[in-house]
């Protein structure tokens, strides 16, 4: 027993990016710093934003005068966040590792997966992203395309994503504009997934909230959200530490185990997370009102 539970922490940490895998594709989407940092919360991370630029003809100042690419910066602020879970020792010594496995991963990587999800929803509010139409209580592929004209005329960066709530993303499943078109009816209806339309990609976001403005999804450039994580400090003496990078998103989890005096073992998942405002102009809301 004492075997299985040395080497329990990177087994639970690879469990955990298994089951992790598939609920956050949406951050490849945004601008980017995902790092092995070690650090508390609190800790600031860079995050560049590239945007659109255009070519020049070289001229008598050089190169410097006629680099005109947009490149910016926004920092983000990451926080320390947790899912534990704590085992009774008759448990542990009946049912063993796996026992622990099957109750931790899903649950922590959901857990997880839904706290960077809603620092991500937050933010989308009129006072950071002005730009909205109001959709009303469902969506089509020609408001999609339209909602890509906006992006359009405001040079969003690429790559460009839909985030839509579960109303929005099933109200597409079932327009005749994407069902028919050639090939793309008969891998919706098998899937459920959409994949892109007009060149951005389609996420649903289950939980997307509201934030008492009717929020119902919003098209984006990668400029306009900014994301960052790093690998929390581990400050429990005599723990079992792993980490495990997940190849979707980037993130990296650490799991921390311990054993109480008490006998329970003590298992938590945890990243630094944060988010920020990138280019405002770069994110049109869709609202239901």
């Amino acid at each position: 027993m004492a075997n299985s539970l040395v080497a329990a922490p990177s087994i639970l940490a690879l469990e955990v990016i298994k089951n992790l895998r598939g609920k956050l594709p949406m951050l490849s989407s945004f601008s980017s710093n995902f790092t092995t940092i070690t650090s508390g919360a609190g800790k600031t991370i860079q995050v560049g934003l590239v945007g659109t630029s255009s070519a020049a003809e070289f001229g008598a100042n050089g190169y410097l005068a006629e680099s005109n690419a947009t490149l910016t910066k926004t920092d983000v602020t990451l926080k320390h966040f947790i899912s534990t879970h704590r085992f009774r020792p008759i448990d542990v010594k009946e049912y063993g590792m796996q026992y622990l496995v099957n109750s931790f991963a899903p649950s922590a990587a959901d857990a997880i997966a839904e706290k960077c999800l809603s620092e991500i929803g937050a933010i989308v509010t009129a006072a950071n992203y002005s730009s909205n139409v109001n959709s009303g209580a469902s969506v089509s592929y020609a408001e999609l395309v339209t909602a890509k004209g906006v992006l359009d005329a405001a040079k969003a960066g690429s790559k460009r994503a839909y985030i839509l709530n579960s109303t929005y993303t099933n109200d597409l499943l079932s327009d005749s504009q994407i069902i028919g078109a050639a090939g793309l009816g008969a891998q919706v209806i098998q899937s459920g997934l959409i994949g892109s339309i007009a060149g951005a990609s389609v996420y649903q976001y289950t939980n997307l909230p509201t934030n008492s403005e009717n929020l119902a999804g919003w098209a984006c450039g990668s400029d306009a959200i900014a994301v960052a994580s790093g690998v929390p400090l581990t400050e429990i003496a005599g723990a079992d530490v792993s980490q495990e990078t997940d190849p979707e998103s980037g993130i990296t989890i650490q799991v921390v185990m311990f054993q109480e005096q008490g006998g329970w073992t003590n298992i938590t998942a945890e990243v630094l997370f944060g988010c920020a405002v990138g280019r405002s102009t770069s994110l049109h809301r869709l609202k239901t009102a």
